[in-house]
């Protein structure tokens, strides 16, 4: 009977202490994501095969082709931008007669594309080019050619008196949304521009132009986290340089033809990486805040590379 006793308690006993133990939480199961945040998103073109959009890892490792365009003889990627609301990419396109210029939407959950825009009417411009997502307001701002466009984040196109669209700067090619809520864009003959989030008023916020020699061109722009200005220069000394936030004081980071070539789109990584690509090369040359080259990636995989987009975090 004392066993019986011992053994009833001993029981009892441990079941108070195994109901008191702190259970371990679940491990987390990840399913194989068609793109990670940090991932390097490329646009490549192709004279043969569709424009298309190629992923690589942070470190430069190829990982897939995300996306073609339907029509390869006659349509082309211009522009790349985030949508915060829906984890979309949004590609700016050239179009051809069957399908026109439109904006599409890439979900990178499912990879379903959707159209954001389509109206021949309103979008068919000549040269369209940029793309970007607004701090404050959500909107979108896209380059139809001559004139850069207003949407909502739904797709709806805004227009305001003479306000929008907009043509305050010419043949942008790479459309910056900026910490303060103002936008940037760099020009191929225009220079630079920041101009404010508005619908009343468009007046510069800053202008820059090049002084560098025969290199006046610009197709790629971003902003590091501390709100410096990043330009890509492209002309006879092609350079990365640096201006403050007022686009004054700027300073080269490189300049050098055997790394630079042709420069083109710029992105930001999320540790101030700059990812720079070269039309000519078709590379993409990652420098830090100095200037030193610290990778070079993607010349097996892209081809005459343009826009550059870095994934963020999303949900």
């Amino acid at each position: 009977m004392v066993n019986l006793l011992k053994n009833i308690l001993y029981l009892a006993l441990l079941t108070i202490l195994t109901s008191c133990l702190i259970r371990p939480e679940p491990k987390a199961t990840f399913s194989d994501l068609l793109v990670s945040r940090g991932d390097i998103v490329v646009s490549s073109a192709n004279s043969t095969f569709s424009d298309s959009l190629v992923v690589f890892s942070p470190n430069g490792t190829f990982k897939r082709v995300l996306y073609e365009l339907p029509n390869p003889s006659s349509e082309s990627i211009g522009g790349l931008s985030w949508l915060p609301s829906t984890n979309e990419i949004l590609i700016n396109i050239e179009g051809g007669s069957s399908s026109g210029d439109r904006i599409e939407a890439f979900n990178v959950i499912n990879g379903t594309v959707r159209t954001f825009y389509n109206n021949t009417s309103n979008y068919s411009g000549t040269g369209i080019t940029a793309i970007a997502v607004l701090e404050n307001t959500g909107d979108v701002i896209a380059n139809e050619g001559s004139v850069i466009e207003r949407f909502s984040s739904r797709g709806i196109r805004e227009t305001w008196t003479t306000i929008w669209p907009t043509s305050v700067i010419a043949n942008t090619q790479q459309l910056v949304p900026l910490k303060n809520g103002n936008w940037l864009a760099c020009s191929s003959s225009a220079g630079l521009r920041i101009s404010p989030d508005s619908t009343t008023d468009l007046t510069a916020v800053a202008t820059a132009t090049s002084a560098i020699v025969a290199t006046t061109q610009s197709y790629g722009c971003g902003q590091l986290s501390d709100g410096t200005i990043v330009v890509a220069w492209n002309g006879t000394s092609d350079a990365i340089q640096t201006y403050t936030s007022t686009l004054t004081s700027p300073t080269t980071l490189i300049s050098n033809s055997s790394v630079l070539s042709n420069p083109r789109g710029i992105a930001i990584g999320e540790n101030d990486e700059i990812y720079v690509s070269d039309n000519t090369r078709n590379m993409v040359i990652e420098l830090d805040i100095d200037g030193n080259v610290t990778r070079e990636f993607g010349s097996s995989y892209i081809v005459a590379p343009s826009s550059l987009l870095v994934i963020p975090s999303f949900n």
